[in-house]
């Protein structure tokens, strides 16, 4: 393997390593818990308007809200 390989494989790796999820706020974790509580039911919506663009922040914002109400409990 040459040098030019492992900096490649290293670096993504140290800055992954990196990363640090911070704790939710008290207002996060109601906030959540509201759109649980009536997910869609105030403002239709579709979360497949993006497809195939990736992740949109609609989705990220759901995805952070799951792990915060996981991690609430």
């Amino acid at each position: 393997m040459t040098k030019k390989h492992i900096i490649a494989v290293t670096v993504p790796a140290l800055l992954l390593g990196a990363c640090v999820t911070t704790r939710p706020t008290s207002a996060q974790v109601e906030s959540c818990r509201a759109m649980e509580s009536n997910m869609g039911l105030q403002t239709p919506h579709d979360h497949g308007e993006m497809k195939g663009q990736g992740r949109n922040p609609m989705n990220l914002s759901h995805d952070r809200c799951l792990q915060i109400l996981r991690n609430a409990q």
